[in-house]
């Protein structure tokens, strides 16, 4: 997870701008009672001690510059057929890796949510309720012209996987698209001028060789140079950085490149930074260029995910729909004892100056798992947890819980706008084999996390067994391969544990 994923506590109250009427809609008009108050670099999963005494607990943030290195590592690793280091592991990246079918924003509003509740696959005591959140991406329906401007770190990075991935782009792209390239290695600077020619593209993506030879930050400002030259009006225009997960495109610190990305030459240019292979996973400085930069950050560590990446940027036109976009659940008392928010934590103080500068842009996801006890349950939990408030307005619903999305327009000043997505307490009813396929999946992947991480102290007698069960129940059309590769990574996973591990399974 980046600093653009994190959770933070403590807002005041807000005004209700507007409703949303979407999957999992209430039994009463969420307009009737107003509540009080109510993202992929930082680590997520560490334990807070903080408790929130907000009517609705912790906000989750959200901006285009999202991480998914922790996934990564840990296939890396378990392809090799050993465990990824438990400090790597970050449940909210592995499943927010996943594409999902998520609601369709309607109307005016840039967001859609919905909500599905089921058993939680790993105790029976407690209900398990994800939240999915999608960001309008009705621009993107239509594939228009590309003007891509690629700048390649040569220096440290996998070429032969950077070559591969860059032939993947070509190969999507149509006679109308142009295709330029800057590397850090190449004295002129400009391996291959604007051309739509695509053996010219080829044949400078063969040409590709290691090494830094003058000021990477000046040859970022000439690929923006010449996406603005070369500018397609209602087209993709975007810049493309690609380099080592550790590359810092020369920029000192965070001030470096928040003054570069306030010049007027990247203004109508979109940003894409990619980070590839590295050996060990550490915090991204690519991931926070992409952050500040109000990019897409993506990690390619093979061929499968080089082919979804390019199939989903040619798609977007990145366009900004909204900023500084935060959603809390506030649970009703009357049904909920108690829940915990499923890997996430309470930000550095690093991410909250970063907070509010989030761009939104189309197409952005997010899925959030909370665990919860129903009211009656006795469940002992360690670690962090939040409690109801009995002064919610909820108590007096028939309303399980009450999702609060807040976000600001791209330009605008002041005021937030609020969406809200009731979830009726009949969701609490839904068994695990009625759920849908993209529920029972996230919770595989969850289950996946928390048992590696913490080797059943979460998931109790739910084993690998179960887990892989789960995976392939929710496996679906899996149309670039990738809960497949889930599944395999789980069975590597059995293999790699000691036979003495409570998670372990038969390995069947």
């Amino acid at each position: 997870m980046t600093k653009a994923q994190s959770v933070k506590y403590g807002l005041s109250s807000l005004t209700l701008l507007s409703a949303l009427v979407l999957t999992g809609c209430s039994s009463t008009n969420p307009n009737a009672h107003l509540p009080a108050a109510v993202k992929t670099a930082g680590s997520a999963d560490q334990i807070s001690t903080h408790k929130s005494d907000q009517l609705a607990g912790p906000e989750l943030l959200i901006s285009a510059g999202q991480n998914n290195g922790s996934y990564n590592n840990m296939r890396r690793a378990l392809v090799r057929s050993s465990l990824p280091e438990e400090n790597t592991i970050q449940l909210s990246e592995w499943v927010n890796f996943f594409p999902y079918n998520y609601p369709q924003p309607q109307g005016r509003i840039p967001f859609a949510a919905m909500s599905e509740m089921a058993n939680t696959p790993w105790n029976s005591a407690t209900k398990l309720l994800r939240i999915a959140v999608k960001a309008d991406d009705l621009q993107t329906s239509l594939r228009r012209d590309a003007n891509l401007v690629v700048f390649v770190g040569t220096d440290g990075v996998d070429l032969a996987l950077v070559k591969l991935s860059l032939n993947h782009l070509v190969n999507q792209l149509s006679a109308q698209d142009s295709l330029s390239i800057i590397t850090s290695a190449d004295d002129k600077n400009v391996l291959l001028a604007p051309t739509n020619d695509k053996d010219k593209m080829l044949s400078a993506i063969n040409n590709l060789k290691s090494g830094t030879t003058g000021d990477d930050t000046e040859r970022l400002s000439q690929a923006y140079t010449l996406a603005k030259k070369h500018f397609i009006d209602d087209g993709i225009n975007r810049v493309i950085l690609a380099g080592s997960s550790n590359f810092d495109v020369g920029f000192k610190n965070t001030l470096d490149i928040q003054s570069f990305f306030s010049d007027n030459q990247t203004a109508g240019i979109s940003l894409t930074v990619l980070g590839f292979t590295a050996h060990k996973f550490h915090p991204s400085a690519l991931a926070d260029i992409a952050y500040i930069g109000d990019g897409v950050y993506d990690y390619i560590d093979n061929e499968r995910d080089a082919d979804k990446v390019w199939s989903k940027q040619l798609t977007s036109t990145q366009t900004p729909v909204a900023k500084d976009f935060s959603m809390k659940v506030e649970f009703n008392p009357n049904y909920v004892q108690a829940y915990r928010l499923l890997g996430y934590q309470a930000p550095t103080q690093s991410d909250n100056d970063l907070a509010d500068k989030g761009v939104v842009v189309t197409g952005q996801t997010l899925t959030a798992l909370y665990e919860i006890v129903p009211v009656g349950s006795s469940v002992n939990w360690s670690g962090e947890q939040f409690t109801p408030s009995f002064n919610s307005f909820l108590n007096k619903t028939k309303e399980m819980a009450m999702v609060h999305l807040r976000y600001n327009k791209p330009t605008a000043q002041g005021e937030s706008q609020r969406v809200e997505l009731p979830v009726p307490e009949s969701q609490m009813r839904t068994t695990l084999d009625n759920s849908s396929q993209d529920f029972r999946f996230a919770a595989a992947v969850a289950a996946f996390a928390e048992q590696l991480k913490d080797n059943g102290e979460t998931t109790g007698q739910f084993t690998l067994d179960n887990t892989l069960q789960l995976a392939r129940d929710g496996q679906g059309s899996d149309k670039f391969g990738l809960r497949g590769e889930f599944i395999q990574l789980v069975q590597n996973a059995q293999k790699a544990l000691p036979n003495s591990s409570p998670v372990k399974g038969q390995g069947k």
